[in-house]
């Protein structure tokens, strides 16, 4: 009995989201040129629309595990804008 062998590329790792946000920012900087062919620009555009996806599901991720940080031991969220430290004025 023949055992199938493929080899599975390895999916690459989740890049940060400081370089996504680093990668978006000079696709928009090429675009925002107006040096680039029509199909160039649509491709830059795809390929943005995809970092700007990842990023915020990166961001949404983070809030998440805030979220889970700040919860307390009755189950609930005490969240505060970022920024703010405790206590008053």
């Amino acid at each position: 009995m023949a055992v199938s062998r493929e080899k599975k590329t390895p999916e690459p790792a989740p890049e940060p989201y400081d370089q996504l946000v680093e990668r978006l920012e000079k696709l928009v900087a090429e675009l925002e040129g107006g040096t680039l062919p029509l199909e160039k620009s649509l491709e830059t555009f795809a390929e943005g629309v995809r970092l700007a996806r990842e990023a915020g599901r990166k961001l949404d991720e983070a809030e998440r595990r805030v979220e889970e940080l700040l919860r307390a031991d009755d189950g609930s969220v005490a969240v505060r804008p970022l920024g703010e430290e405790g206590g008053g004025a």
